[in-house]
């Protein structure tokens, strides 16, 4: 809620300072464009992937025609075809975009003070996501059809921003970096081949993770991962649709910690139908696993937020992480503000550490 109001205020302003249309995009406009476009009182949104469809828009609008209220990208419109699938309608096929046939992002109009708190710049190998995980809004986001970049072309675009001054670190923000094996093991050694320009974290999943590409990883400048384990309990694992199991997360963990890589879990609790006894049980696996960093979320559908029993076992889980995570250096729990602390903050402020904070810790 807070923000939204800060873009509500952001829209107002710019109201104020002209009349030219104003065009929404990104995840949250994707998810609900029809409710955010009201409340930011805004002329278009465009869903899904922007490189196109917001052209597109700027084309209609240069015209002198008016769009739809809402422009509709590639992927998004792959997604109501299956939708419509689903209902029996009978619908054309709509080609997948191809990734290296975009334009490379126009860097040069970032703001270079973008990049003076840590120094990272973002980069993508993929889009889409396979796996059903029962809480990701990713395969809604980007498809679930993965498209592939040219492992050649994305070392070269890191190689390339490694001279940018200001730009120390990079992060590709793939929903997950090393599915599918070959293609991930392939951007490393393509990045090996150029000296691992940047060093860089990555999301990766334990499925499909083996110690052969961990040691890839490592060699093509690979310093930190993160991780969404999200439970220490079998039941609760396959609940979610997980594509692994405990095993899997221990042995990855070992394979970090085997070269030199950090890595940070995420864990996510009250996940429907999950009791506190098992709550407590995965906070006995993050002991056992002792990842570098632990992030912890109390998850709860806003539904449930108007069940009284929902809502008072969100706040026993709460409760349990105030007891528990100050105990336990590396565990945050963004919720209940318990973060890494000022102490660190200051250390890396001062030392003039660059890239993601947790990876210092």
């Amino acid at each position: 809620e807070p923000l939204l109001r800060y873009y509500e205020e952001l829209a107002r302003a710019v109201r104020l300072a002209t009349r030219a249309p104003m065009v929404l995009g990104g995840a949250a406009i994707t998810l609900q464009p029809a409710s955010l476009l009201d409340r930011l009182a805004a002329d278009h949104a465009v869903v899904g992937e922007g490189e196109t469809a917001f052209r597109s828009l700027l084309d209609t609008l240069a015209r002198g025609e008016k769009p739809e209220r809402v422009v509709r990208s590639i992927v998004a419109e792959r997604r109501l075809i299956q939708l419509d699938a689903k209902l029996g309608l009978r619908v054309p096929p709509v080609p997948a975009s191809d990734l290296d046939a975009l334009p490379p992002p126009a860097r040069d109009l970032v703001d270079p003070r973008y990049f003076e708190m840590d120094g990272t710049d973002g980069f993508q190998t993929k889009r889409g996501c396979a796996f059903h995980c029962a809480y990701c809004d990713y395969p809604d986001l980007e498809g679930r059809k993965v498209r592939l970049r040219d492992p050649e072309k994305i070392a070269a675009e890191v190689a390339e921003r490694a001279r940018t001054p200001g730009v120390t670190h990079g992060f590709f923000v793939d929903s997950v970096f090393n599915v599918p094996r070959a293609h991930a093991l392939a951007v490393c050694e393509a990045l090996e081949r150029r000296g691992a320009p940047l060093p860089w974290v990555c999301y990766v999943t334990p499925a499909s993770l083996d110690d052969e590409l961990v040691a890839a990883m490592r060699r093509a400048g690979c310093i930190g991962a993160e991780i969404g384990t999200d439970t220490g309990t079998p039941r609760v694992l396959e609940r979610l649709r997980k594509p692994f199991d405990l095993d899997d997360v221990r042995r990855v963990r070992a394979s970090f910690v085997r070269h030199g890589i950090a890595d940070t879990h995420s864990f996510v609790l009250g996940a429907e139908g999950e009791t506190v006894e098992e709550a407590e049980n995965t906070l006995a696996f993050v002991r056992e696993l002792d990842p570098d960093v632990a992030v912890f979320v109390v998850f709860m559908e806003d539904r449930e937020e108007r069940e009284p029993h929902r809502a008072a076992h969100h706040q026993e889980l709460l409760d349990l992480l105030a007891r528990e995570a100050p105990k336990h250096a590396g565990w945050v729990v963004p919720e209940l503000g318990i973060r890494f602390g000022e102490k660190v903050r200051r250390l890396v402020a001062s030392q003039r550490l660059r890239g993601p904070s947790w990876v210092h810790l």
